[in-house]
């Protein structure tokens, strides 16, 4: 088995970098102790990162005295280096998402959370929440600041029923770090909780979702929302996580709608999900555009841009070269079939549910003459209105919803393209990266980001200034292309 480098290389802050602010690096008997506990010293083989993992959280959180502190110490620094990747990509990531401005960088993110430098003897006391420091003469004292990555490790429940790998939690961890958030809010941006995001979600917002998530979304408000207002008087400021008993009555309420999601688990991941993609349009309402992160990484200090954005040599899971070019190939190849059907399923799946609607029933066929009038005529709502024979601007602006059929376009456009590139992968025999979940989510994001790139970021920027202007970006021209072939 091939076994990661991360397991026994930390990144840590480093000053005396120019540009990048941070460095790589192994610390002393780290790659010997992982090499002798870990993969000659274990009872059974590990197969996996998760059996890795369960190994040395074992070891790091034991207070049996049949193990001794040191090998707790270092147990819990092989998983200090493994999560210190994810947390330095987080913050690359949350300044290329709030910092459009370039207010700051991702450098002042770091000391927030990148706090560990990789040679303090940490382990945790009896109680399993206090860190304490390993002094050379073996003796063990309170630490006077936690390290975050400790924290993070601390938290994680391997096999909870949330099921996050300890990437995706430190992920999720660091995006939920207080230091991080107050810092965020001196620059204007709020940052709710999951649960007090999808609490407060309105008309608008739902009209943004797909027709799925607004079903998850109204059966969390059925349910959490009505808690919350009978519970208002003795509940607290914050939104807390919802209950076993309370997602088992969303899944009901789901069913009823043909949404199929029965296990909690299940759901709270639903409901997490549809809150990222809330976080992501505050974003685009503030920018005008959504957050374009190409397949490229673009590094703010200096202005360059790298096929990849920070390099673990020794990844056994990075795509070569070729590989790369042929799946990138492969997606500028597929992605316009791909939108025209995405175009015509959305389109047609909003036909048919305006035709369920006993007040715009009647108005359904007028559908695609109004978004052929509005994408291939330049006519404002008001136009639209007068040249179909409707009353107001209003109701041609509830019949189309035209942010709702974008954002349904688009995520057709992301799930299809994934299903694409999925088999593409299978068949340049890497089907091992297509099918572990952390190369799922770096796919899916990946794949987010190109097409936003290629196709949605302009169309988005259109759809927040145009007015009676003729649209030209590429979903406006597919969009037009597709509505005059239409067969009426």
């Amino acid at each position: 088995m091939g076994v990661s480098s991360r397991y026994w290389t930390i990144w840590t802050i480093d000053a005396a970098s120019k540009g990048h602010g941070y460095k790589c690096w192994s610390p002393p008997t780290v790659q010997e102790f992982f090499q002798k506990q870990v993969l000659e010293g274990s009872a059974h083989f590990p197969n996996s990162d998760k059996d890795i993992q369960e190994l040395l959280l074992s070891v790091f959180r034991t207070t049996a005295s049949s193990v001794d502190l040191t090998s707790r110490v270092l147990a819990g620094l092989c998983l200090r280096c493994y999560v210190s990747y994810p947390i330095l990509k987080a913050c690359r990531k949350l300044a290329s998402l709030f910092s459009a401005g370039k207010q700051f960088t991702y450098c002042e993110l770091l000391p927030f959370v990148l706090n560990d430098d990789g040679r303090t003897q940490i382990l945790l006391d009896s109680d399993g929440k206090t860190q304490l420091i390993l002094n050379s003469k073996g003796k063990t004292q309170v630490a006077s600041y936690k390290i975050f990555a400790v924290e993070v490790l601390r938290t994680y429940r391997l096999n909870s029923e949330h099921r996050l790998s300890l990437e995706n939690w430190t992920h999720y961890q660091t995006r939920q770090n207080q230091d991080l958030i107050d810092f965020l809010s001196e620059w204007g941006f709020r940052s709710l909780s999951d649960w007090a995001l999808l609490n407060k979600v309105g008309l608008q917002q739902l009209e943004r979702l797909s027709q799925r998530d607004r079903y998850i979304v109204k059966a969390f408000h059925a349910v959490y929302r009505r808690d919350r207002r009978q519970q208002r008087q003795n509940s607290p400021t914050r939104c807390p996580d919802p209950t076993e008993a309370q997602l088992k009555e969303m899944s009901h309420l789901l069913q009823e709608k043909g949404v199929e999601i029965a296990v909690p688990a299940q759901l709270r991941e639903a409901l997490r999900q549809v809150a990222a993609n809330l976080h992501q349009y505050e974003i685009w309402s503030r920018r005008g555009a959504p957050p374009s992160e190409p397949l490229e990484s673009f590094d703010p200090d200096t202005g360059d841009r790298s096929p990849t954005e920070v390099v673990d040599e020794n990844s056994t899971n990075d795509l070569g070269e070729l590989e790369r070019t042929e799946i990138l190939e492969f997606l500028q190849e597929s992605l316009i079939e791909i939108l025209d059907r995405s175009i015509d399923q959305a389109l047609s799946e909003q036909v048919a549910a305006m035709q369920q609607r006993r007040k715009y029933a009647p108005l359904a066929a007028k559908i695609v003459p109004g978004f052929r009038l509005l994408y291939c005529q330049g006519k404002s709502q008001s136009e639209i209105a007068s040249l179909l024979g409707m009353t107001n601007q209003t109701q041609v602006s509830r019949l189309l919803q035209v942010k709702a059929l974008f954002n349904n376009v688009r995520s057709l456009t992301v799930d299809q393209l994934f299903l694409a590139i999925s088999k593409k992968i299978q068949g340049l025999g890497l089907a091992d990266i297509s099918t572990q979940p952390d190369n799922l989510s770096n796919i899916m994001q990946l794949l987010e980001a190109f097409v936003d790139r290629e196709v949605f970021q302009e169309a988005a920027a259109e759809l927040h200034t145009a007015k009676t202007k003729a649209m030209n970006s590429v979903y406006a021209q597919r969009l037009c292309r597709y509505l005059q072939g239409y067969k009426e």
